[in-house]
């Protein structure tokens, strides 16, 4: 069973004690007990300083500590019987097995302990986002990114509270910059690693031309009424790629779509690539001329009864 921890009493201390009594209080043992000063006579206790502050600094984790060891100390007077009074405490008998340090670790979110007694946090790595173009999801590829990375202050190795290049917290944000690859296919959302650097939520950005479905990318092509009539071809250009030629069945309405395989997205693990569906939209020839408007009276008068007004849900 690990030995009772009473943070209070290393910082000697009260319980009542406020944020700045305990800063005050830290900064005269860390000096008083700082390695650089004892030698190794003073590892042990200046890392008990330590503990004790980076819990008792932090008003979440100091009530944390105070509702287990205040929790404890009333079930120990309920098992031991009436007049027992000891406020000391023991991790391990409240559930945390017998490895105090260990859990108290995973509570400070990753602190470990030097050979020397200093602090060195693993944080988790952060979250940030990652905006792709549909060209990167479509081809994959590689981009250079800067993270801003926690490290041990370069001056006191987080050892003088008192120092202006950290301010006392030991630790200090550097730039650092790292290749990240982007795999084809990647999906909206995806999280990719950088190492224990980074975890980069991809963001694909909108596209002026197509919307992804998928594997399958969407777009709306132009086609001319006249063209859509008698039918022909068009020449589109896909999202990456040389143009190709696209046939205009005879009588194509607006709406219909035609689909063109494999011009979509790669799909992640491998598969057929997806397809390109345009969906036609038709428009008059530009500029309209008046010669345009007299076969279009003479093919309504002479040649079809039909005039539309029939209503649809939109799709």
């Amino acid at each position: 069973m690990a030995a009772p921890k009473d943070y209070y009493k290393i910082l000697g201390i009260s319980e009542n004690a406020d944020a700045a009594t305990i800063k005050r209080a830290y900064r005269e043992l860390a000096r008083k007990y700082h390695p650089d000063v004892g030698g190794k006579a003073h590892e042990e206790r200046f890392k008990e300083i330590n503990e004790a502050y980076q819990v008792l600094s932090d008003p979440k984790k100091r009530a944390e500590y105070d509702r287990l060891r205040h929790g404890f100390a009333e079930r120990e007077a309920r098992r031991r019987g009436p007049g027992y009074q000891r406020v000391s405490f023991d991790l391990n008998d409240l559930g945390f097995g017998g490895d105090w340090t260990s859990w108290l670790e995973d509570w400070l979110g990753g602190t470990r302990w030097g050979p020397d007694g200093r602090t060195a946090r693993r944080p988790e790595p952060p979250e940030e986002t990652l905006s792709v173009t549909l060209e990167q999801v479509a081809l994959g590829g590689r981009v250079v990114i800067t993270v801003q990375e926690v490290e041990p202050c370069p001056v006191c190795r987080g050892t003088n509270p008192d120092c202006a290049r950290c301010q006392g917290l030991g630790q200090v944000t550097v730039p650092k910059k790292f290749e990240v690859t982007i795999p084809p296919g990647v999906e909206d959302g995806t999280i990719l690693r950088v190492g224990d650097h980074a975890r980069l939520k991809v963001e694909v950005a909108p596209h002026p031309r197509f919307t992804r479905q998928g594997a399958d990318l969407k777009g709306r092509l132009m086609v001319s009424v006249p063209l859509a009539a008698v039918g022909g071809e068009v020449t589109v250009k896909p999202l990456v790629g040389e143009p190709v030629a696209v046939t205009i069945p005879r009588h194509t309405n607006a709406g219909t779509v035609l689909r063109l395989k494999g011009l979509g997205l790669p799909r992640r693990g491998g598969g057929p690539r997806g397809d390109l569906l345009l969906e036609v939209q038709l428009r008059f020839p530009e500029p309209f001329t008046a010669a345009d408007d007299r076969l279009y009276e003479e093919l309504l008068r002479n040649h079809h009864d039909e005039r539309g007004g029939e209503i649809h849900a939109p799709r």
